[in-house]
Formats: structure tokens, sequence, C-alpha cells
């Protein structure tokens, strides 16, 4: 029984001994000229207080995001196995935002309204993006892409891509949409 108990207390020094480091370097701190409120115990002059300097952990946009992806549903089918409803690939034009977000309304505006003045063409019809819609997704997820063209047709998907390259901060985004086929006649949409 003793040996167990020995090898706990020796578990828990080890286990000390290999987080402690890596537990002490995860904030940096850095003195400020504020003095403490506190007084001092031993009478001597009071050591400045620390602050925590921002790092990629603590600043405001360090964020953690799920980007989820649907995955194809299967087939819907009737009775018979005949499919009601297929997933077809689908894409949306997005617009990506320069790190780090330093812009203005008004150049995150500009920026937004240049890459649509140059896409609109290629798709084949004007892009209306509300100047309000804009500015939220800039301040709120400006990290995260803005869609501003859904479900692009082959051709249109084809003219994009060649001539749009994502350097120029656009990107095409996959995504599944489910295509029903004669949906008006099928009846299942019906309860």
């Amino acid at each position: 029984m003793r040996s167990t108990w020995e090898n706990l207390r020796n578990l828990r020094f080890v286990t000390l001994l290999l987080v402690a480091p890596v537990a002490a370097s995860a904030q940096t701190f850095a003195p400020t000229s504020a003095s403490s409120p506190l007084p001092s115990l031993s009478g001597g002059p009071t050591p400045p207080e620390e602050t925590i300097i921002p790092t990629f952990e603590t600043q405001k946009l360090a964020r953690t995001y799920i980007l989820d992806v649907p995955g194809p549903r299967g087939q819907i089918t009737d009775r018979n196995g005949v499919p009601l409803a297929q997933n077809r690939l689908s894409y949306n034009l997005a617009i990506n935002f320069p790190t780090p977000l330093d812009f203005s309304d008004a150049q995150a505006l500009s920026f937004v309204r240049e890459k649509i003045d140059k896409a609109s063409p290629l798709i084949g019809h004007r892009l209306k993006i509300s100047d309000e819609t804009i500015l939220r997704h800039y301040r709120n997820r400006g990290i995260m892409p803005l869609e501003i063209a859904q479900n692009l047709s082959p051709s249109e998907y084809e003219e994009v891509k060649d001539n749009l390259p994502s350097a120029e901060g656009k990107t095409c985004r996959p995504n599944y949409r489910l295509h029903r086929k004669d949906w008006p006649k099928s009846g299942w949409h019906r309860r």
C-alpha cells in the first residue's frame, strides 16, 4: 500500500515540474507606474503594479471560430427509390478583408464597393448590399468572409474563378444546396 501512495506523490511532483514552466510562460507581465493600493508590509518601497500585455491570446479579435461547412445530405427518395431531391455543389462569392482590421468606415465601404464593382459585370447582374450590412459585418465579424453573391451558376462560377484572383480579396466558397426535382409536381412537400 505504501508504494502506491509513493507513486501517486511522485506522479504529482513530476506533473508539477512539467506544468509549472508552461503556466509561468502563459502570460507576460509588464510593470506600470501606478503604485499598489495596498500598503507594504515591510515598510519599504512598494513594487510597481503589473499589468498584462496584450498578446494574441488576449486581443479583442483573437477568437475561436467554428466554420461549419454542412456536409451533403443523403438523397430524398420516394417509396420506389426515385430521387425527389439531391445535393448539388454550389459556390458563393465572398470578399476577404485584409488583416489587421484597421479600416475606417469609409475605407471599408470603399474596399467592398470596389470589389463589388469588379464582380458585378462577371456575374451579369448588379449586386446590392447596403452600407449598414457591410459595416455591421466588418465591425462584428471582419475576419470572416463577407458573402456578396450566393448560389452562382456554373457559368458564373467559371467566369469569376478565371477573372477574379483570390489575391484581390475575393474567394468562391463551396457549399451544398438541396436541389428538388419537379418540386411543384412531386407532392412530397405537402404533409
